[in-house]
């Protein structure tokens, strides 16, 4: 029996692994995704590596192999399915080993703390003194594996393992396990013919066992979230687990309250913000099979779940999805990944799906379920405002009169209001009049915002500096502050309406834990009457009494150099104006520079076919996804000339590696954000008419990149290439 080890699996930059004979009195205990002990290198350093593989034959000579010295764990740390993710999730975004294990290994397997080193071996043992004085210790009382003794201690604690004296088990964690509420079971409701049909689709495509794409395309308020539930009851009771994500952690609690009143099952949240302590309770709970529902947003995709049989990816289109950090992966890719692997449906939810998943639904590709209708409800009144013809007529306010005026109607009927601006702060821009410097960031290619604190910041890197009111260049104190950001619209709105109650939602007023549900739950429970917020109150929220919704600047996204631009305006502005009218009629006003653009128009209609028509040709045109598939190949350095020297290197190997296939190369040439947290930033688009292609060349120059003075990211299907 053969034995494939990655040595040292946490490390980012590990790219291969070892071939290890396993012992006879080891067979019974060796297993994929067991942590191992092996002899590394011509020292014979003994090192941990995981167990990807077991096989039975090897291309080394079997003379020539070592062997495994010791098993660490009791039960695999992760799952073989796990594993074949990663492998699925390596190949195709060309990532490192060790980057793809990192993301399904849990963090309280590096989180030492979690482990505790107890006595294996009781009966009378001759050990030097040294090692002795260590096992004794051990003896009277378990030790934590990341206490300052073990690491002191930890050639010696290896030793005696190796001898089978000691061993590693998880400490006890009886006292974090969860409160199990009974809640009352909420009644069944009964289903529209449109429900209905899409959850005898979902039921169908289960009952099969085979994979397959469900696009579940409902407007606001259709109900989509009765029929993941009613699905979601149906898998459960023939046994199988459940993954359902959201694309925000702040929407889990209303997710987990609505499916732990419906479903007589233990409900696990998934994220990356859990303590690893946290993540350990609620990993054991799955590997034991006690809960077979996971709800939680991108890392819940990872989540160890056992004898999984359906996957759901609510609000499909978020771009909180897709990592912009290293390792750039897109969790809605990955969950049709792991679905493929078991062999089960995988429902992708929305009311404005992504161009590319409709495109597929339309041609075939997917299957397409419709929820066209609102639950007794019908959509929301929406009213678009030119703000050029408001400027004409002498108002020179951030507010039309339309939105004021309607504004001041829903506070005399006690109704709520939300006003969605996608740009925190209070100015983005700060000008001298007399010389016209700007406030720049020193770490990046970005303008400073004004923040009401008093000071200026950077959105990317956090940079700040104290705001004096004076010119750093001239000494001028002609200072200028131009663009609106959330703060500012809060200041403006408690001067217009000094009665009213005003709460504000952005990433600077959500820093404390549990923030955002608590301004959630207040503005639920009518402590406040107005709501402004960037796009994090855009999706996935229920307020009863909120009827008018106001979008003050509906162009932030609109002019944004990405092709994605007008999509993400349309959805943006479709699911804000989905927050009105749950269950009184709404009312939508959008304040745009751009009445007449195709996004604002098919917004303004509630009309996602329309856009789509206008977009598709376009796409068609450009020749941009799905027509294609993208690359962006981002080399990052310190240093300028480093930078340019690697991206030089990138096109090089970019020539030669696809000389077989159809590809257009554009650039080498400076990102659009030139300069991000000090790091200069060249980069190279790619466009592949076969994912096949895309896959082998990206793999073939991650492969054969090898100037260590830059980095390479290697962004496969970038959702935003500034």
């Amino acid at each position: 029996m053969i034995a494939e080890v990655c040595i040292n699996y946490q490390d980012a930059n590990v790219d291969r692994t070892f071939d290890y004979l396993v012992p006879e009195h080891f067979k019974e205990f060796v297993e994929v995704g067991k942590r191992v002990y092996v002899a590394f290198g011509v020292s014979n350093r003994v090192v941990e590596g995981l167990i990807v593989n077991v096989k039975n034959d090897t291309n080394v000579e079997k003379d020539k192999l070592k062997c495994i010295l010791a098993v660490i764990d009791e039960i695999p740390v992760v799952s073989e399915e796990q594993i074949k993710l990663a492998l699925s999730i390596k190949d195709y975004y060309a990532l490192k080993l060790g980057q793809a294990l990192e993301l399904v290994i849990p963090p309280f397997v590096s989180n030492k703390e979690i482990y505790q080193i107890s006595v294996q071996r009781t009966e009378h043992i001759d050990l030097e003194d040294e090692f002795l004085e260590v096992y004794n210790r051990i003896m009277k009382k378990p030790v934590l594996a990341d206490s300052k003794f073990a690491r002191e201690n930890k050639e010696k604690i290896i030793s005696l393992f190796l001898k089978g004296l000691l061993k590693y088990e998880l400490r006890p964690l009886k006292d974090l396990e969860d409160k199990i509420e009974n809640s009352l079971m909420q009644p069944h409701y009964t289903l529209t013919e449109e429900q209905n049909k899409a959850l005898s689709t979902i039921k169908t495509a289960f009952d099969e066992g085979v994979y397959k794409n469900i696009l579940l395309f409902g407007v606001t308020g259709s109900g989509k979230t009765e029929v993941y539930i009613q699905a979601m009851k149906y898998v459960v009771e023939k046994g199988k687990s459940v993954i359902l994500m959201v694309p925000e952690i702040s929407l889990t609690p209303q997710m987990i309250e609505r499916v732990k009143n419906r479903l007589n099952t233990d409900v696990v949240v998934y994220h990356s913000k859990m303590s690893s302590t946290q993540r350990q309770v609620a990993w054991l709970k799955l590997k034991n099979g006690k809960a077979k529902v996971i709800i939680g947003p991108r890392s819940a995709i990872f989540a160890p779940a056992k004898e999984i049989g359906l996957i759901i990816v609510d609000e499909e289109h978020e771009p909180s999805y897709k990592s912009e950090k290293s390792p750039r992966i897109n969790a809605v890719e990955v969950a049709q990944m792991r679905a493929k692997i078991n062999s089960i449906p995988v429902v992708l939810g929305s009311a404005t799906p992504t161009v590319e998943h409709y495109f597929w639904a339309i041609s075939g590709k997917y299957i397409l379920c419709s929820l066209k209708n609102r639950i007794n409800m019908k959509m929301p009144d929406v009213f678009v405002v030119d703000m050029k013809k408001e400027l004409l007529e002498g108002n020179r306010s951030i507010f039309s009169r339309l939105l004021l005026s309607e504004i001041e109607k829903n506070l005399q009927r006690k109704e709520q209001v939300l006003l969605f601006l996608n740009r925190r702060g209070y100015s983005p821009v700060v000008i001298c009049r007399e010389c016209g410097y700007v406030y720049m960031c020193k770490n990046c290619s970005i303008s400073l915002t004004y923040h009401k604190t008093g000071y200026l910041k950077c959105h990317y890197c956090n940079y700040k500096e104290k705001y004096t009111g004076v010119c750093p260049k001239c000494g001028s104190k002609y200072m200028r502050q131009y663009g609106s950001g959330t703060q500012k619209i809060e200041d403006e709105i408690k001067m217009y309406f000094r009665d009213a109650k005003v709460l504000r939602v952005d990433r600077d007023t959500t820093t404390r834990k549990n923030a955002i549900e608590e301004i959630f739950n207040k503005f639920k429970q009518k402590e406040a009457d107005i709501l402004i917020g960037t796009q994090m109150i855009a999706k996935g929220l229920h307020f009863p009494d909120l009827t008018l919704v106001g979008v003050v600047n509906a162009d932030t996204i609109l002019n944004m150099p990405d092709f994605r631009s007008k999509e993400r305006t349309f959805q943006l502005l479709t699911q804000v104006a989905g927050r009105a009218g749950r269950e009184k009629q709404g009312r939508v006003i959008i304040q745009t520079f751009n009445p007449d653009d195709y996004s604002v128009v098919a917004a303004s209609k509630h009309d996602y076919d329309s856009f789509f028509k206008e977009e598709i040709k376009l796409r068609k045109t450009l020749e941009y996804p799905p027509y294609v598939y993208i690359v962006n190949f981002l080399v990052v350095s310190h240093s300028e000339r480093y930078a340019k020297k690697g991206i030089e290197n990138v096109y090089r190997l970019l020539e030669e590696c696809s000389k077989t296939t159809d590809a257009k190369i554009y650039g080498p040439s400076e990102s659009p954000i030139f300069k991000v947290e000090n790091q200069y930033r060249y980069h190279i688009l790619v466009k592949f008419k076969k994912a096949l292609q895309m896959i082998e060349v990206a793999n073939k120059i991650k492969e054969r990149y090898n100037y260590n003075n830059a980095e390479l990211i290697i962004d496969i299907n970038p959702w935003n290439t500034l």
